[in-house]
């Protein structure tokens, strides 16, 4: 399953991927407690990026980190939106785009599938 949006594997033909959640050129290790399961749309969209800046208030805000963080602090599912809660949750939520259109209609068919 991964970790940042909580789509099982099963559910994806690409399956998930290893993510450093602080990549190693930013000093992160490749260790347990800096390792994480991503999939495929989370990991390309999350890349080497630590964080983003929160459009309200212009300041640098660290990602959602799933060995730190939990889900259900910063973020909950309303119907097939994952509704951020935290800064951290809305500019995870932002830029590993979390709510773009496939996305939503994706987990809409999971829902109704009973998934």
């Amino acid at each position: 399953m991964c970790e940042y949006c909580l789509i099982s594997e099963v559910n994806r033909s690409s399956g998930c991927q290893v993510d450093h959640i602080i990549s190693v050129k930013h000093g992160g290790s490749t260790t347990a407690d800096n390792l994480c399961y991503a999939c495929i749309f989370c990991n390309l969209q999350k890349g080497s990026d630590l964080g983003s800046i929160n459009w309200q208030t212009g300041e640098l805000v660290r990602f959602f980190n799933p060995r730190r963080d939990f889900w259900g602090e910063h973020f909950q599912l309303n119907e097939a939106v994952i509704q951020p809660i935290t800064d951290i949750g809305e500019v995870t939520a932002r830029i590993l785009d979390f709510n773009g259109d496939e996305r939503i209609l994706e987990r809409q068919a999971l829902i109704a599938a009973g998934q």
